[in-house]
This record gives structure tokens, C-alpha cells and sequence, in this order.
């Protein structure tokens, strides 16, 4: 309470002291200050924030799993985290290895493997030519690959082969209404029948087909019989087999079989139900012979889509190949530079432009800023040196010209000097300061207005995002050259000194006064 704080502490207060004590709210005033933290100032410079690894690697053991850490940029294949995986306690038998890579130029963010499975998974970011997404992969059995389908006219969304086979192909959005297609592959044909319409497999060649097959989705605007919802080519039954979509509410579809003849026509097998459905419009010779141009279609199609698919995974092969290459060439820059035996004439991998790599947005920013610093702090020194290049104590001796200076005289010249140099110094600190604080208060009061408005549209949203990137990155410049402003001054404050004690004009200063001898 605070009758009893008086009565603990009253001794020594003066009357005025108490009464204000005594008032609502004293306590308030009577706060004990904390005193400064012994410990010193953590200091963390941004390139090893930007680092996150001390000297750019780190490694953590855990229970049956191992956790890998790099520095952007430090490893030539962007990799910046590896997770193994293991089967066992003593970590040798690795079950699952995940990597995490950045910035990248093929656009990978993330590598999954699997080696007691032979399975790998891979994924990408939006921006690759063809539009790649995801890559899935097991060895010799089935390959997959996933597709940003709106970054692609054709509207594919998935595309999955079973070596030798089926190939399979998702769609989306397209005109036609086409959702699915596939083709089978006929791995027990022999003789005459393996020559019949062929496909090229990059694994086993010519392979003949034994079916294709297409999927459409519902059109509202066309009738049943008009409306296919599958067509299935029948290559060894040499017959086309035609589904519609189910009929309102119906579980049931309707099927037409379409056989073909020696005179490139085909005829059609009358369906059982048939006799159930009299109404039902049979297709005119018109429409059965444009099932023949869409098997024609279809099998152009698959030639196409299987070469754009072995041209992917080739491209993915050859940058695979470039990053190997660049890896070894990194590590026996690495085992040169332990041993001491460096080629003469030869560069850095690190120092070259590697084009597995592309520099972010921000760190080029961050560079460029750096440079800007950089060459105002070259263009500070020439000044100096400029000005270094005149008398600085010209100013301070025109009362003593040709008078040679006694022990006070050079103490006040030097004196003098330091005095305005050391305000100059401030001044230039002031003047950053302000402009720092400056910033700092305009970001501060558009911060406020934009808290006290609460919503608002996304333009207004947009302008208040790029101001406070450009206001922080004057902050962070201008707080750059203050910093390097107070190293700098204690610096030139310390040549001063060194210039003053060896300029001979100022010789009395160091010499001790000569006591007159009776």
C-alpha cells in the first residue's frame, strides 16, 4: 500500500516529495528501472541469416533418420535439404530419401526416392516449356506424369504408361469433350499380327496394338444415339465397339458393334435390344464410316503424344546429366582446394555462371544494393583521399604563420581540429539519422492509415504493399550507411590523431617544458 511504501522509504524525502507520493497514481512514477543486459548485443550480419547454415552445411542425427541442411546457392544442384529415411537403427539401410531444392532453372522443388522400391517422385513449379507438374516413376514397371492442364492448349492433365503395356492419357476442358484415351499394347502377338498397326515403345520398339480406346463426356445438346460416350477400337477382334451415355436416370447404356469388311467398309451386328427400343435412330453409312477417320485420328494421336512424352523424359535425362557433371566438377574443385594441388588458369565452379541456377528476385535486389553501397563508400574514399591530399591544419596556423608553435599553442591548434572534425563526423550521422527516422515515421503513419481504414479493395492493397517494399529497402540502405558510417568515422577519427602526432609543426605538443635553474 502505499502508506506503508512512505513509511518504509520516508527518510530523506522532502515535503514536496511526499505529497506527491501521497497523490492517485504515484506508484506509477516509482518504477525501477532495469539495469542493461551484461550480455552484448547479438549481431547477425544478413548474408549468414541468408546462410542458414553455419559455413553452409549442417547435419542432424536422429532415430533412424538423418536430416541434411545447405545454404541457397552453396550446392550446384540448388539442393538446400536432404531427409534419409532408414530401415534400420544404425542408419544403413535407406527406406525413403526426400530433397528440397531452390532455384532451380528446370523449376524442381522436390526429389523423392525410394531405392529399396526403384520409385522416384519428382515435382516442379508453374513455368517449364511443356508444363510439367508432377514426375512419378518405377523402374521398367510404369512411368506417370502430371500436367499444369490450364498452362496447356491441349487441356492434358495426367499421362500414364505401363511399359509395353498400356499408355494412358487424362483431359480437361476440352472442346471436343474428350476426358480419356488409351492404347493396349498386344505383347502375345506373333507372326503377321505384330506387324499390324504398330506403335513405337522406347523400350521395346515396334509394338502392336490391341485396342484403343476414347472416353467423352456428356453433351446435353445432342441426343442419346448421337452422343458417344465411349468408342473402343478392336484391333485383333478387327471390330469398333460404340457406348452412348445412359439414358436420364437410366444405370444402363446402349452399344452398337461395328465389324469391318474387305472393301474398307464395316458393318454393323445387330444388338439384342434392338426390339426393345424402336424409336432408337441408327447411325446413317455416313457416321459409320467416320469411325474409321477416328481411329485414323486416334492413332496419329498416340504417335504424337508417345514422341512429346520420350522427348520430356529425354530433356529431364540431359539436365539430369548436366547437373552430374556439374556436381563432379564441384567436387574435385572441393578435393583441389584440401589437398592444395589447383590447376593453374582454371575458375571456381561457384565463381562461373552455372546454369542449373537462377538468382531470385530479392537477391538480386540485395546484390545490386550492395554494389550501389559499395560504390558510394569508393566514391567516399576518393573525396578523402582528395581532401587528404590538402594541408588540414592550413586553416587552424593562419595566426601563426611564420612562428614556429610553443607546447599550448600546438595543444589548441590540435585541439581545434579534432573538435571540428569530430563535429563533422556527427553532422553527417545526424543528417542519416534523420533521414532513416524519416522513413521510419512515413512507413509508420501509412501503416496506421491502412489499420484504421480496415477493409479495402485490392488496388488499394497493391500501392500499400509496393510503398512498404520501397520504403523497407531505403530503411535497410540507409541503416547499412549509418552503420558503415560509425565504423568509418572511428577509423578517420584514429588517422587523424596518427596525422597529428607526426606532423612536425606540432612537435611542441610532445615535448616536455624545459624549468628555468638558479
Amino acid at each position: 500500500p502505499p502508506a506503508d511504501h512512505h513509511e518504509g522509504g520516508g527518510e530523506g524525502m522532502t515535503e514536496a516529495d511526499a505529497a506527491a507520493a501521497a497523490a492517485p497514481g504515484a506508484e506509477a512514477q516509482y518504477v525501477l528501472d532495469m539495469p542493461p543486459s551484461w550480455s552484448e548485443r547479438l549481431d547477425i550480419s544478413r548474408e549468414a541469416y541468408h546462410a542458414r547454415c553455419y559455413q553452409g552445411a549442417k547435419t542432424t542425427l536422429y532415430y533412424k533418420c538423418k536430416v541434411e541442411q545447405f545454404a541457397p546457392y552453396d550446392q550446384v544442384d540448388g539442393l538446400v535439404q536432404r531427409v534419409f529415411s532408414y530401415k534400420d537403427v544404425r542408419r544403413q539401410i535407406p527406406v525413403e530419401v526426400k530433397e528440397t531444392f531452390k532455384h532451380r532453372r528446370d523449376h524442381l522443388v522436390e526429389r523423392t526416392r525410394w531405392p529399396m522400391e526403384n520409385k522416384v517422385l519428382e515435382r516442379f513449379d508453374p513455368g517449364r516449356d511443356k508444363a510439367l507438374k508432377e514426375y512419378r516413376c518405377t523402374e521398367s514397371i510404369e512411368r506417370t506424369l502430371v500436367w499444369y492442364s490450364s498452362s496447356r492448349s491441349d487441356g492434358l492433365v495426367q499421362t500414364t504408361q505401363r511399359i509395353g503395356e498400356k499408355f494412358m492419357e487424362w483431359f480437361s476442358d476440352r472442346d471436343d469433350r474428350l476426358t480419356y484415351h488409351s492404347v493396349t499394347f498386344d505383347q502375345e502377338a506373333t507372326g503377321p499380327a505384330r506387324k499390324k498397326v504398330p506403335l513405337s515403345i522406347e523400350t521395346a520398339g515396334e509394338t502392336p496394338i490391341r485396342k484403343m480406346t476414347q472416353k467423352f463426356r456428356r453433351d446435353p445438346s445432342l441426343p442419346i444415339e448421337q452422343d458417344f460416350a465411349k468408342i473402343v477400337y478392336l484391333f485383333r477382334d478387327n471390330c469398333i465397339r460404340v457406348d452412348f451415355h445412359c439414358e436420364g436416370s437410366k444405370i444402363t447404356h446402349r452399344s452398337l458393334t461395328f465389324v469391318k469388311n474387305d472393301n474398307n467398309g464395316m458393318e454393323m451386328q445387330t444388338p439384342l435390344w434392338l426390339d426393345s427400343y424402336p424409336d432408337w435412330v441408327m447411325p446413317s453409312a455416313q457416321q459409320v464410316q467416320q469411325l474409321l477417320v477416328r481411329e485414323k485420328n486416334c492413332h496419329t494421336t498416340f504417335k504424337e503424344h508417345l514422341a512429346q512424352e520420350q522427348d520430356e523424359l529425354g530433356n529431364r535425362r540431359k539436365e539430369e546429366h548436366s547437373i552430374t557433371a556439374w556436381r563432379s566438377i564441384d567436387r574435385k574443385e572441393g578435393e583441389e582446394k584440401v589437398t592444395g594441388h589447383v590447376g593453374s588458369g582454371s575458375q571456381p565452379a561457384r565463381e562461373k555462371e552455372i546454369p542449373v541456377l537462377e538468382r531470385s528476385v530479392y537477391d538480386l535486389a540485395r546484390e545490386r544494393a550492395n554494389e550501389e553501397g559499395g560504390r558510394e563508400g569508393i566514391e567516399e574514399e576518393q573525396e578523402e583521399e582528395a581532401a587528404n591530399q590538402v594541408d588540414i591544419l592550413a586553416p587552424y596556423l593562419v595566426d601563426f604563420q611564420g612562428k614556429p608553435l610553443d607546447t599550448m599553442q600546438a595543444e589548441f591548434v590540435a585541439k581545434k581540429c579534432k573538435n571540428e572534425f569530430r563535429k563533422r563526423l556527427l553532422d553527417r550521422a545526424q543528417i542519416i539519422q534523420k533521414r532513416l527516422e524519416k522513413e521510419q515515421d512515413e512507413l509508420k503513419k501509412k501503416r496506421s492509415q491502412m489499420q484504421r481504414r480496415g477493409d479495402s479493395d485490392n488496388k488499394t492493397e497493391v500501392e500499400f504493399e509496393k510503398f512498404q517494399n520501397q520504403a523497407m529497402f531505403r530503411i535497410q540502405i540507409l541503416e547499412q550507411r549509418l552503420a558503415r558510417h560509425e565504423t568509418q568515422a572511428i577509423n578517420k577519427f584514429a588517422e587523424l590523431e596518427k596525422i597529428l602526432a607526426e606532423d612536425p609543426r606540432l612537435a611542441a605538443m610532445w615535448q616536455k617544458p624545459t624549468q628555468d635553474r638558479r
